[in-house]
């Protein structure tokens, strides 16, 4: 299923603001096939032209709100000088191959809705092109593992926490990667299970796309940390949670507040935004 052309955007400011000028908070919708899609933006004052453009996923069953208070993107937007949008889901799941619910089972266009929303966003918030990210948690993750295969080239890097790649994905354009998993997770074990890939069998394309060299790995409390370095500057960063099951990792300061790798934010941003 293909996203019509001449995707229509329609812009709802919910704080004044010049018409040339991004809001700090909005919306942005766009017309598909299914009926028009709605995404939550924050664009902080602290995020200039050229700005990075983070694209957050939620999980199955979730929501873009619900996706916005649980993962503390706005507070690090703020400090970063990062545009962050939230997209939903059709009946609050994404269509990630494998998986899930109704939106796998219709053969929603997901990728395509991204790839289409990802372009109006770099326009309308005039982000950096060359500097979109899509992080995401369960079946969002999978989604983002998705339109990195799917569409080389819309992202510089991918933040995936419990996913695990549900599509083929022969020849991915390289990317940086910061994954995150936990030892005790049911829904996304590491070791995979029907229709979701291990952690290993994940990465593999994107560690060979990338052109990655020999890892090293570092131990921090129940973090086991595995960072390959690639070609072009890139890497792909893995975190590994003793004990974790399928939650998005925050710390007691809440998330974003570190790069350490028990606070998922913001490790996950140190990871892409690294120089």
């Amino acid at each position: 299923m293909r996203l019509r052309a001449g995707v229509l955007v329609l812009l709802a400011v919910l704080v004044a603001a010049c018409a040339d000028v991004p809001a700090a908070d909005g919306t942005v919708t766009l017309a598909t096939p299914q009926g028009d899609r709605t995404t939550l933006v924050h664009h902080p004052a602290s995020a200039g032209p050229g700005a990075p453009l983070v694209l957050v996923l939620h999980g199955a069953t979730g929501t873009a709100e619900g996706m916005r208070s649980l993962t503390g993107w706005d507070e690090l937007a703020e400090r970063e000088g990062v545009v962050v949008a939230y997209p939903e889901g059709l009946d609050w799941t994404w269509n990630a191959g494998t998986c899930c619910g109704s939106s796998a089972a219709r053969g929603v266009d997901d990728v395509g809705y991204l790839h289409e929303l990802a372009a109006a966003l770099t326009e309308r918030e005039r982000t950096d092109p060359r500097r979109v990210y899509a992080v995401g948690f369960s079946n969002g993750a999978m989604l983002s593992y998705a339109w990195a295969c799917a569409r080389p080239g819309d992202l510089a890097g991918i933040g995936p926490v419990a996913g695990a790649l549900t599509v083929p994905c022969a020849e991915p354009a390289p990317v940086r990667v910061a994954a995150v998993a936990g030892t005790a997770d049911p829904r996304v074990p590491i070791g995979g299970r029907p229709g979701r890939a291990s952690l290993d069998a994940t990465l593999a394309p994107f560690l060979a796309a990338a052109s990655c060299a020999d890892p090293a790995t570092a131990v921090t409390g129940s973090a086991t940390v595995t960072r390959w370095s690639c070609a072009g500057g890139r890497t792909v960063a893995r975190d590994v949670l003793a004990g974790r099951d399928h939650t998005w990792a925050t710390p007691t300061s809440g998330p974003g507040t570190s790069t350490d790798p028990a606070d998922a934010t913001g490790w996950v941003w140190a990871q892409l935004s690294a120089p």
